[in-house]
């Protein structure tokens, strides 16, 4: 999304922040022109890190941002002035920056209302989601574990006793099993199911 967002010659990247925490100590400047905060950041989370914004600044537009539509989330950041919540997609994103922010070409309600309704893919997606949970091997939560302690294919591979390969093999399947995209979508799933600290 970064890199995308900064093919534009007229987009200029201020601050890159890995979590709430590290945004909240870097905005003492003021020299933004509009915010992008994931909905869902370790440390403190992105709702927290807008109220803290909103509390000195509330001027400047926010673009919040989650992988599916949350309705709870959506009723809290409705009642926060100047904040566009949506999809997490750099087309969707930059469309918001060029169309509705420096323009009003970008029909944001219309938008909005079609967002809502994602709830129900979501709660589609879930369901499989669930169900593949329920057929987690302990071999596979094993390897989540061992992902999420930061181990290398390679590392993982030579405390099994398997090859490398195998193990790429093994953390490609899972990855697709559970819907996921990357090995860090598979540790962040790891942290927010509870299996980092799970006995098997």
């Amino acid at each position: 999304m970064i890199k995308t967002l900064t093919e534009s010659p007229f987009y200029v990247l201020l601050n890159d922040c890995n979590n709430g925490h590290e945004l909240v100590n870097r905005i003492y400047r003021r020299q933004e022109d509009v915010f992008l905060v994931e909905l869902f950041m370790p440390v403190l989370s992105g709702i927290e890190a807008i109220k803290y914004i909103r509390k000195s600044n509330t001027e400047t537009p926010i673009i919040t941002y989650s992988g599916t539509y949350q309705e709870d989330m959506a009723e809290i950041l409705y009642k926060i002035p100047n904040i566009y919540y949506c999809q997490k997609k750099s087309n969707i994103i930059l469309d918001i920056i060029k169309g509705k922010i420096l323009s009003d070409e970008f029909d944001y309600d219309h938008y909005s209302k079609e967002w809502e309704k994602q709830p129900l893919a979501v709660q589609e997606y879930m369901d499989r989601q669930k169900r593949s949970q329920e057929e987690l091997s302990s071999t596979e939560i094993q390897l989540m574990k061992f992902c999420y302690e930061g181990f290398s294919n390679k590392e993982i591979a030579e405390k099994l006793n398997l090859s490398t390969r195998t193990i790429d093999t093994y953390i490609n399947r899972l990855t697709e099993k559970l819907g996921l995209k990357t090995k860090l979508h598979l540790i962040r799933f790891c942290v927010e199911n509870g299996y980092y600290n799970s006995s098997m």
